[in-house]
């Protein structure tokens, strides 16, 4: 299971004031993750770098929108494709 210390490590995050927001957003990126695919399997790398990316884009623009000026179109790109991959089943292990 994802740590608020690897969350912490990810984002360069050496403060504790944002603890409780992290905490948050890591729930959401649970949610997110199981809605987009069914199961969050943590011990899988793809699952638990889509929920730190998650984290990251949550927690850098404080917003739960996506940007069309396409300034983080490889990030979308990478979320789109992992969620594919898990999707389908593609040894991403949330369909085992």
């Amino acid at each position: 299971m994802l740590q608020l210390e690897e969350v912490k490590e990810f984002l360069k995050i050496d403060f504790d004031d944002d603890d409780p927001f992290l905490e948050l957003l890591m729930s959401v990126a649970r949610e997110y993750v199981v809605e987009a695919v069914g199961v969050c399997d943590e011990s899988k790398a793809r699952v638990k770098l889509l929920m730190l990316v998650l984290i990251a884009e949550m927690y850098e623009k404080r917003s739960m929108t996506v940007n069309n000026d396409n300034t983080n179109s490889k990030t979308q790109y990478v979320i789109r494709s992992i969620i594919n991959q898990l999707s389908c089943g593609d040894d991403g292990g949330v369909n085992q």
